[in-house]
């Protein structure tokens, strides 16, 4: 029960702290929200530090334990098997992206062979990407942690050099980015607390700063804002994708992005962030390891207390006391 508490305190707390550091810029930096998520997926550990009892004389005295014990089972019970049902979710989903891979087709185009390695080197990226082609797929995405893949639409060989530059710029991003597996620790993060919707809110708002952040180094390679704003209207179709995909026009919302491509507003400090991260992880310690309990109360009763009898009766009258009879009329 008092991690369920921890958990909703702190990530409300981490909810308040993003949306603030966002309304000053949406594009902010995403390390705030994974670092929140990913302490929310170490306070079950956190759990097993030594605790600091911290009396309070508000609290009212606890009730029996075994009068709450089926409740926690019950509790424990429905937590266990949602945690169950969204990590079979996750499975269900790789099945999906395997068939998906396996109904490709690897992409012989030289030409997109040539861009890709040109961005590779621009970005400093050293692992190994492959391009397929998927009839089905509406929109450019990559996904795969250990063998990332690039997938293309069918008609992406009417593409303008420029524009496939663009797209592989901005899906290369996301693997030197590693975003894979931060859309993977956040959605661990679902799945242990699939009851929470700021944490669905927080993954959320993670996936939308990956994408802002990619789009940011398309911009910073020199390519032109208006022609990639109109490139994202061009590419975008909503439609239903691998969840553990990252697509260049897929869940993030595209009104957002595009004024952020266009108007290029300055990022926030750093210094910000650092402090709202600190703060949030201190406050995770701080309910890990304080434990609330209710004061020892000690009612002063005349004649009863802590009080030794050799100092309420004389020597006389405790050794009557103690050879007297318990029941004086057997």
């Amino acid at each position: 029960m008092s991690l369920l508490l921890s958990s909703a305190a702190l990530s409300l707390l981490a909810g308040v702290i993003v949306w603030i550091a966002g309304r000053r810029d949406p594009a902010e930096s995403p390390l705030l929200t994974l670092g929140s998520l990913m302490t929310l997926l170490a306070l079950p550990l956190l759990t097993l530090l030594p605790k600091v009892n911290l009396e309070m004389s508000a609290l009212p005295l606890s009730d029996s334990p075994a009068t709450s014990s089926p409740t926690i089972h019950f509790i424990a019970l429905i937590w266990a098997g949602g945690m169950i049902f969204f990590a079979l979710r996750i499975l269900v989903d790789w099945g999906g992206l395997r068939q998906f891979r396996a109904e490709s087709v690897p992409s012989k185009d030289p030409v997109i062979a040539q861009v890709l390695g040109e961005c590779s080197s621009q970005l400093g990226l050293r692992r190994r990407v492959r391009i397929h082609v998927h009839p089905q797929t509406p929109t450019p995405f990559v996904a795969g942690l250990f063998r990332p893949v690039i997938y293309l639409p069918e008609y992406c060989h009417r593409w303008e050099r420029d524009t496939l530059r663009m797209v592989l710029m901005h899906e290369l991003g996301h693997v030197a980015r590693h975003d894979l597996w931060t859309n993977l620790a956040a959605r661990c993060a679902c799945v242990v607390y699939w009851f929470n919707p700021l944490v669905w809110w927080l993954r959320g708002k993670l996936v939308t700063q990956c994408e802002f952040a990619c789009d940011a180094r398309v911009i910073a390679a020199g390519t032109n804002p208006g022609n990639y704003a109109s490139a994202l209207c061009d590419i975008a179709e909503a439609s239903a994708l691998p969840a553990s995909a990252m697509a260049m026009a897929g869940r993030a919302p595209l009104r957002a992005r595009i004024e952020r491509v266009v108007c290029c507003r300055s990022k926030g400090h750093p210094f910000i962030i650092a402090a709202a991260l600190f703060l949030t992880v201190s406050a995770s310690l701080g309910l890990s390891v304080v434990r609330l309990s209710p004061a020892q109360s000690t009612i002063s009763v005349p004649g009863i207390g802590n009080t030794s009898p050799s100092t309420l009766y004389s020597p006389e009258e405790l050794s009557l006391r103690s050879n007297a009879r318990a029941f004086p009329l057997d």
